[in-house]
This record gives structure tokens, C-alpha cells and sequence, in this order.
């Protein structure tokens, strides 16, 4: 492989994950990251996409591409030819041009399909640069290296500290562990820079203790949230309870953007500005920002525009999506450099008389959950692939803490189907964190007068349900055990063991709650693929048992 190559990489969070990915670029191939959580299918069409003739991953996660045509390296089932290699002279690499892929990641895509967004080397060294000047990575420096690969924020804890002489930490992704958990954890690491999705952030803060902690017990001294608005009631209480000496930051940045395109950390005085939200700054070295209009003429101060992004951080396109590359990456009228772009947001901003940026919403439907970006037309056109389904919408409920995705359908069959066959079906199809908290069966959508459909009304209807027509209790110790643990976490009494644990109000902060209680009641290595495929009290006492052996539920005990 070299440059202009695509190699998949599927490895567990461990060093071989960081050693394989810096060989990747060491070659002057682009890394394309692999989620082993994600459906089988949606691996699948993400090496086809990208075309990577080599995957590098790991001999247990091997099943996950059955039909793969190109050559697979488990790195684990090679280790001492790997080892050996290591210690042998290096052979002559080519050097990557700064306009060659570094790596391609796919978010969610309108037609049903993720798209592939292509960034270079330029962008990346760019980024890696920029920021440093914020964040000031040094060696003694301890980055909780937590995210996905599949989410380019990982890029940003690996590629700067190691630039600069830090060290990772591999720890866990926060959104799969309780608050306290994450807590003790950078406590126990040493950890000095940690980056959270801002919605984890927001639960995070009303956690009074851990806060506390962090303050008086942690060597943290950097905090960055990242992927919504920050509320202003939150980062009061985070000053009031951490005080000054961790610095906070809230940054912006789309993936077509390279990872982060504005930084903003507030100052003594930011209470008195006149922001709805924290705002999101302003553009990092070699990066710039417009506020347009439709027209794409600048909008005054103080007004609502579309942010354009302009500079070094603007990724080549789409892979393999001409058409869509052309629509969002425009020719940059600003710039008198031949070839010049802007990625063209769909976000809603204003920018003050300095130039400090306050995200306001997004133009189209595009949303942002828990600090996950979701195309709500991809689940759409997901759920309209099955038989029963004549049409779709999926919506988020509110923009607040207890947010959730619901879809509404109309059936396209003789008979409605059930709304848990419909989520099972997303399941072997989407990332979990694009799966519904509910699903709607209705006769037809409302509509507004010009015939559109009416969303603010469908959020509005409390359809029916379909409920649990029978209520069954727990019939095991096992299942006994975890309905305490449900109904502890939800809030909620009489749950049925059949239940679905998505559709009677858990999501994805909820379920990394649920995970680490499992495992510290049970010892058992419980990952969020169990709950997503078995998300039912029935479904995790089955896998309890098989992961413990008979007596489990009598060690761990009652609640």
C-alpha cells in the first residue's frame, strides 16, 4: 500500500490500535477506522465504499467480515512477524504530499447511506498545529485517548498530544460508563486533558461529587466539550464547582472542517455577553469563518447567517459523491488563492462585533444527539427498505437533556408492522446511537397547508403505543437482579422482562449506566453490542448467564 490507498483498521481500543494507525499514514495510505460495535452490514458497505483491498484488525473480530475479498492482517495472530519487523532497519517509505487522504470517515447521510469524508494531510498537520496553541500539549502532559476512531474528535486526542510530546491514556468512551466511573478514572490515570460530547458534559456537571473530586483529587487541568450548544446555566455551575484552575473550552467543528474549526475559552467576564449559549469562538491558525447569507453575501454583526468555512481545514469532498461534494463545498469568492473552497455548514450562527461566534441551530433536519451527528434522513430511508413501511420521519423531541430520537411511519402492508420488528430492523443496519427511543405506527402524517408534512404537529401526537399487552415478571434471580437495576436507572416500577430498554425511556447515557452497573454487580466483561442486541432484562440474563455460569444472581445479590 501507499499513497492513494485505503486501509480499513477494526482494532479494540489497545496499543496496537494507535501503533497501526500511525503505520497506516507511515506508509502514505489513508486510514479508514471501523467501528466492531457496528452492524456487520454497515462494515461492510464502508470497505466497499472506500475499495480498501487491506483491513487490518484482530482474530475475534474476524466474523465481522465474512465475504471481505481483500487481504485481512490480524495484528494479534502476527504479532512476532510484526515484532520482528519492528526490529529490522526501516525500509524506505514514500512521503505522503500534504494533498494526499490521511483518513476517511463516514457520517450520517441523507439518502441512506453514510458519507465518506476525505481529509488530508495538510488539514490534519493544520489542525495538529492550531490547536496546540489553546490546548498547550507538553510532555508530561496524560490525554485520555476515549473516543472512536470513527468519530474524528479521536483524531484530535491522538495526533496533537503525540506531536507534542504528551502520553495516552486508552481508557473507556465516557458515553459507556457512569459519571463516576469516568471520574475515578481520570483520577486513577493521572489523566491532565480530557474531551467529553457537550450533552455528557451538561449530565456530568449536575453530578455534584464527581465535580468536587475532579477539583480536589484529579491532575486535570484541561476540559474540552464539544458537539452542541453549551448551556450557560452548566458552565456556571462547572466554575462555581471546579473553580479556575482547570481550564474549560467549548469548540466547533464539523468533520468536512477537520475536526475543529472554532475554539472558545471564556474569560472572567463572559456572563455579561449577550450569547443564548456559550459560544463557540473563533477560528483556529490558517482557518476561516463567513456568516452568510442566502445569497452568500456577509450578514451585520449581531445577525443570523449560515456559517461558511474557509482555509486549511476544509477536506477534499465526499468519496465516491460528486453531486453532493459539488453542493457543499462551493468555490471560496473570499480567497484570492486559485482552487480555494467553502464547506457550506447548514449551521445557524451570529457572530458579535469581535467576530465570537454563538451557534444558533441548524438550517436543515440534520441533528445533533447526545453528541452524536445524525442525518435523520438515513434512518428514514432505512426503515422505508422494509416491506411494511410506506414512508418515514424520524425527529429528535426536544433539544434539551431528555432529548430523544423517535420515528413515526405509515404502514405500507396489509397490516401495521410491529414497532419492535421495525427497530429490530434499524438494529442490523444502523449505529446504535442512530436507533429510535420509539417507533409510531400511524394511519397518515399530518400535513401544513401547502402539503408538507407537519413535524411540530407529529411531535405534538401521544400515538398509541403498542405497549405490553402482558406484563411478565422476573422468573429468574438473574432476571430479578437486573429488573432492579432498570428500575433504578429509569426511574420506573413493574418493568416487563420483555421490555425493550429503548422504548421505556433508555438511551445512550442511560445504557452506559446500565453497562457498568451490570459488570460491577455480576464481574462479567459486558459491552454495549450485548445490550444493543439483546436489549431486553430477558435477553441480558441470558447473557449474564452464559458470561457467569449458574449462581450469578445469588453472588451478586439484591439491590
Amino acid at each position: 500500500v501507499g499513497p492513494g490507498a485505503f486501509v480499513g483498521l477494526c482494532v479494540e481500543r489497545s496499543p496496537q490500535m494507535i501503533t497501526a494507525l500511525l503505520g497506516v499514514l507511515k506508509t502514505g495510505a489513508a486510514y479508514v477506522p471501523l467501528d466492531p460495535e457496528y452492524p456487520v452490514e454497515r462494515l461492510r458497505y464502508v470497505l466497499s465504499d472506500t475499495g480498501a483491498r487491506l483491513l487490518l484488525t484482530q482474530e475475534p473480530l474476524r466474523p465481522l467480515f465474512p465475504d471481505h475479498d481483500g487481504e485481512i492482517l490480524c495484528l494479534d495472530q502476527h504479532r512476532q512477524d510484526i515484532d520482528a519487523l519492528a526490529a529490522a532497519p526501516a525500509p524506505d517509505s514514500p512521503v505522503p504530499l500534504p494533498s494526499d487522504t490521511a483518513y476517511v470517515i463516514h457520517t450520517s447521510g441523507s439518502t441512506g447511506r453514510p458519507k465518506g469524508v476525505l481529509v488530508t494531510h495538510r488539514s490534519l498537520a493544520n489542525h495538529s498545529s492550531a490547536v496546540n496553541r489553546y490546548f498547550a500539549f507538553a510532555p508530561g502532559d496524560r490525554v485520555l485517548q476515549c473516543r472512536p476512531l470513527t468519530f474524528d474528535a479521536a483524531a484530535e486526542e491522538i495526533f496533537p498530544p503525540l506531536l507534542h510530546g504528551a502520553a495516552l491514556v486508552l481508557g473507556s468512551d465516557p458515553l459507556r460508563q457512569t459519571f463516576r466511573a469516568l471520574t475515578q478514572q481520570v483520577i486513577d490515570t493521572g489523566t491532565t486533558f480530557l474531551s467529553v460530547p457537550t450533552a455528557f458534559w451538561h449530565s456530568w456537571v449536575a453530578e455534584e461529587d464527581c465535580l468536587l473530586r475532579l477539583a480536589t483529587e484529579s491532575a486535570l487541568r484541561t476540559m474540552i466539550v464539544a458537539g452542541e450548544k453549551a448551556a450557560r446555566q452548566a458552565l456556571l455551575t462547572w466554575k462555581k464547582r471546579v473553580g479556575e484552575d482547570i481550564r474549560w473550552f467549548n469548540v466547533y467543528g464539523p468533520t468536512e472542517g477537520t475536526i475543529t474549526t472554532t475554539v472558545h475559552e471564556p474569560g472572567a467576564d463572559w456572563e455579561t455577553g449577550e450569547y443564548g449559549s456559550v459560544p463557540i469562538g473563533r477560528p483556529i491558525d490558517n482557518v476561516r469563518t463567513y456568516v452568510l447569507d442566502d445569497a452568500l453575501r456577509p450578514v451585520p454583526a449581531g445577525e443570523p447567517g449560515e456559517l461558511f468555512i474557509g482555509g486549511a481545514g476544509v477536506a477534499v469532498g465526499y468519496l465516491n459523491a460528486p453531486q453532493t461534494t459539488a453542493e457543499r463545498f462551493l468555490p471560496d469568492p473570499f480567497s484570492g488563492v486559485p482552487g480555494s473552497r467553502l464547506y457550506r455548514t447548514g449551521d445557524l450562527v451570529r457572530a458579535d462585533a469581535d467576530g465570537c461566534l454563538e451557534f444558533l441551530g441548524r438550517r436543515d433536519h440534520q441533528v445533533k444527539l447526545r453528541g452524536y451527528r445524525i442525518e435523520p434522513g438515513e434512518i428514514e430511508a432505512v426503515l422505508t427498505e422494509h416491506e411494511d413501511v410506506r414512508a418515514c420521519v424520524a425527529l429528535v423531541t426536544d433539544d434539551g437533556p431528555d432529548s430523544a430520537l423517535v420515528c413515526f411511519v405509515t404502514a405500507g402492508g396489509r397490516a401495521a408492522p410491529p414497532a419492535a420488528e421495525l427497530i429490530a430492523h434499524l438494529r442490523g443496519r444502523l449505529p446504535w446511537y442512530m436507533i429510535p427511543t420509539a417507533v409510531h405506527v400511524l394511519d397518515a402524517f399530518p400535513l401544513t397547508p401547502n402539503g408538507k408534512i407537519d413535524r411540530a404537529a407529529l411531535l405534538a401526537l401521544e400515538p398509541d403505543d403498542d405497549g405490553e399487552a402482558v406484563h411478565i415478571a422476573p422468573r429468574t434471580p438473574e432476571e430479578a437482579v437486573l429488573a432492579d437495576i432498570w428500575e433504578d436507572i429509569l426511574g420506573r416500577r413493574g418493568i416487563s422482562v420483555d421490555a425493550d430498554f429503548f422504548q421505556v425511556g433508555g438511551h445512550s447515557l442511560l445504557a452506559a449506566s446500565l453497562i457498568a452497573r451490570i459488570r460491577a454487580r455480576f464481574d462479567v466483561a459486558m459491552t454495549a453490542r450485548v445490550l444493543f442486541e439483546s436489549p431486553t432484562i430477558a435477553g441480558l440474563a441470558e447473557a449474564v448467564t452464559r458470561a457467569t455460569g449458574d449462581g450469578a444472581a445469588a453472588r451478586a445479590g439484591r439491590s
